[in-house]
């Protein structure tokens, strides 16, 4: 008896070109860094968010937005996966400062 087009013989899985490579030791540590460097903004958005908003340049981060955005879309398109990662984090990041700028502002 033959086997069937749905059996397991037939399914193959793809892998992310990610992992088709082995990573070297530089692609670890710039791995780590694109979800580290990002995170160093946290700080600025918690202060922001307690109410020091004072000299926070709504504009500065607006671009960071903007700029994190471009860079993701280039990331996506080319398949830079330390790219994608680290400027989802700085869309995040940013994000979360503008939003707490525009909240002391109104109060």
């Amino acid at each position: 008896m033959g086997r069937m087009p749905h059996s397991d013989h037939y399914i193959h899985l793809k892998r992310p070109k990610l992992f088709k490579k082995k990573l070297t030791p530089f692609d670890a540590i710039v791995m780590c860094v694109s979800v580290a460097y990002p995170l160093s903004a946290l700080p600025q958005a918690i202060a922001v968010f307690q109410g020091h908003a004072e000299g926070v340049s709504l504009i500065s981060w607006l671009s960071f937005l903007a700029c994190a955005t471009l860079f993701l879309i280039y990331g996506l398109k080319n398949k830079v996966y330390p790219m994608i990662i680290s400027n989802t984090l700085w869309i995040a990041m940013d994000g979360l400062v503008v939003v707490g700028i525009l909240t002391q502002m109104r109060m």
